[in-house]
């Protein structure tokens, strides 16, 4: 009779354990079918594609067209060729591919600065304990705009000397004031981050102004002044680089 019972029970357990497994199998499947439907409902037909992206592809052509419509007005009052607003500098010159080669990089890692702060700020939630960090982002965002806008069209150099009648040293001190200011404000936010690197930055882009003046081998070389400001650019990428990871960092966890 015992034997019975053990062998009843037994049976009873793997048909329950069968059953389980047979549950769990089909329960897997439905939830795979379930994320595969849900996957190919949330595409959009060509319709609703067609039907969002179309006030967006209206705004960003007429914005374009305004811009070369206006480039083709410049060119033709002043009798400039229209090539000069499209080509490549270097290939109007016919210069060697490596021309201005540490002028690039600099503007590159300007705009991935840019691209950094702002990008960053989006993904930091609206709180009131992220709030001075958020500000903080946004402004340096405007700050490294900025600079990235007065390396890539030579403002202090060209633009605002020759063309609007600030000259150069003028430009330095209104820049000099605006970066005072800046630092001024959030010196709160940067003294609780790695604030060395900044102050590297600082140093080293502020520095190269002071460098061209050493008397350097070959007359005209601006070599030593315009490395050191690239090391002045890779050190301002990098603080903002750390210092968005960092905070993104503490979004995620």
């Amino acid at each position: 009779m015992c034997k019975k019972i053990e062998l009843f029970t037994g049976t009873f357990q793997r048909h329950c354990i069968a059953e389980k497994c047979f549950f769990q199998k089909k329960y897997f499947l439905c939830s795979e079918h379930f994320t595969l439907a849900k996957h190919l409902l949330s595409q959009l037909t060509l319709r609703e594609q067609l039907k969002n992206i179309t006030p967006v592809l209206i705004i960003v052509f007429a914005a374009a067209l305004v811009v070369l419509s206006i480039v083709v007005m410049i060119g033709l009052q002043y009798n400039v060729q229209l090539n000069h607003f499209t080509k490549d500098p270097v290939q109007i010159m016919g210069a060697p591919f490596y021309l201005g080669l540490f002028s690039n990089i600099g503007i590159l890692l300007w705009c991935g600065t840019v691209v950094v702060c702002f990008y960053s700020r989006l993904f930091i939630p609206k709180t009131e304990v992220n709030k001075p960090v958020r500000i903080f982002l946004f402004f340096s965002g405007l700050i490294t705009t900025l600079l990235m806008l007065d390396d890539l069209f030579l403002f202090h150099e060209e633009l605002f000397p020759k063309y609007i009648g600030i000259p150069e040293k003028g430009v330095f001190v209104i820049y000099s004031n605006i970066i005072l200011l800046y630092a001024l404000l959030f010196r709160e936010s940067i003294f609780k981050s790695e604030y060395i690197i900044l102050g590297m930055a600082f140093l080293f882009i502020g520095g190269s102004t002071f460098v061209k003046r050493i008397p350097m081998p070959i007359p005209e070389d601006t070599f030593l002044e315009d490395a050191v400001k690239l090391l002045g650019v890779i050190c301002w990428f990098t603080y903002f680089s750390r210092l968005s990871f960092r905070e993104l960092k503490k979004v995620i966890d």
